[in-house]
């Protein structure tokens, strides 16, 4: 039995097992016979049935690595770098941050932090082992590290106002000593900071796709709470957005700062304070139905999207997918495994003539889809959706959209 780090109260029960998933599913390589090569790993997930915390429970520390031959970037989309740009005059201005010093942990490429510290005259500091810019002071007003923030050591972490780390956390073999750490580094004084996650809400009441090996945890609201709380914080902000893709949370040392406000669902991250409260009651048993149904609907999904692909096969539809991350990658290899695609495409030119972790699909430029003429473009991301609509009609393509 494994101990829950979310509440601390309850074990965690096997509930679905998906074998072997690729491990670096952020990695495009440069021939698909290192593509294929690339590792797999254990998917068992387990959930804790206190407060509904989900983790993978075959991870390996060992085999997962992070380097900057990873390209997680999102900022190559207008949608996401718009949404960016909300959530960071919303922070500003709910926490007031101009001229604060900010920590980002799994600061990326750096593009969030800059931005919050160009828009604010803040102080930042990014930590990533898969930043690959040139280390150290930029213009923004920014100091990035290509490697791990010293967690271990939380004495070394620089002083700092406010913590955020988005899409980083569930990343983390120990999230709980992730918040101790830094609840120990700010001690006295007031600090606030913002986590955003991948919300398990979405992603275990639907098909699973974001469920990838390098997400150790699947956090709902009644989860991420707790673990903050557990670790010393006082929460006072949460919900969700990104079409309900997101979830975030936002918290302090002390409990003096706003009253607890939450939006369990999408607006203007600026909007955040001036929303309720959400019932963890009902979350919780909302997210229990989920969990102990998803083994079955994966199942079910899958078995919908084999039959799906090769009726527009047939039908000459000539189907591609717009998406390489790691949405995509999941569902190629659930899917598509003896690559029957027509295609695979994405907006990021890094990844343009590489291919993808085990089953080798090449990634080109959504130009390349004028000369396939494709009928229907697959897509696992609802919140790209007009974007990908706006790009095919001035690509001239008339194709359907699925979502899967």
């Amino acid at each position: 039995m494994t101990d829950c780090v979310a509440c601390g109260a309850g074990t965690l029960v096997e509930f679905a097992d998906l074998g072997g998933i690729p491990v670096l599913c952020g990695v495009h390589y440069a021939t698909r016979d290192e593509a294929v090569a690339s590792p797999l790993g254990r998917m068992l997930l387990g959930y804790c049935e206190n407060c509904a915390y989900v983790r993978n429970l075959g991870f390996d520390p060992q085999i997962m690595v992070y380097d900057t031959t990873m390209d997680t970037n999102l900022h190559h989309s207008a949608a996401f770098r718009g949404f960016s740009t909300d959530l960071v005059e919303g922070l500003a201005e709910r926490h007031e941050l101009a001229g604060r010093r900010i920590l980002d942990i799994g600061c990326g490429q750096g593009e969030f932090l800059r931005e919050l510290c160009e828009h604010t005259g803040a102080t930042g500091f990014g930590f990533d082992p898969m930043y690959a810019g040139t280390p150290g002071p930029d213009s923004s007003g920014a100091f990035f590290v290509s490697g791990r923030a010293p967690l271990a050591e939380p004495a070394q972490l620089p002083d700092f106002d406010f913590v955020t780390s988005r899409h980083w956390f569930e990343h983390e073999d120990d999230p709980y000593a992730f918040l101790t750490a830094l609840r120990e580094r700010a001690g006295d004084r007031e600090v606030r900071g913002y986590i955003e996650v991948p919300d398990a809400g979405y992603d275990l009441a639907t098909a699973g796709w974001e469920v990838i090996y390098p997400h150790v945890s699947y956090f709902d609201s009644v989860a991420l709470a707790a673990i903050v709380e557990r670790a010393g914080w006082h929460v006072i902000a949460e919900g969700t957005w990104f079409s309900g893709m997101f979830r975030y949370i936002e918290f302090s040392t002390r409990p003096s700062g706003p009253a607890r406000t939450g939006r369990e669902d999408v607006g203007r991250p600026q909007d955040a304070g001036r929303l309720f409260w959400p019932d963890h009651t009902a979350a919780r048993d909302r997210q229990l139905n989920a969990v102990r149904g998803f083994a079955e609907r994966h199942r079910r999904e899958l078995d919908r999207w084999h039959t799906t692909l090769a009726a527009l096969r047939d039908s000459g539809q000539r189907p591609v997918l717009w998406g390489a991350g790691s949405r995509g990658v999941q569902f190629l290899t659930q899917v598509d495994p003896k690559v029957e695609l027509s295609a695979v495409v994405d907006v990021n030119p890094r990844k343009w003539g590489r291919f993808l972790p085990v089953t080798g699909h090449r990634v080109d430029s959504p130009e390349t889809l004028r000369e396939i003429q494709p009928g229907a473009v697959v897509i696992t991301n609802p919140a790209y959706t007009d974007e990908i609509a706006r790009s095919l009609t001035e690509l001239g393509l008339d194709a359907q959209i699925l979502t899967a």
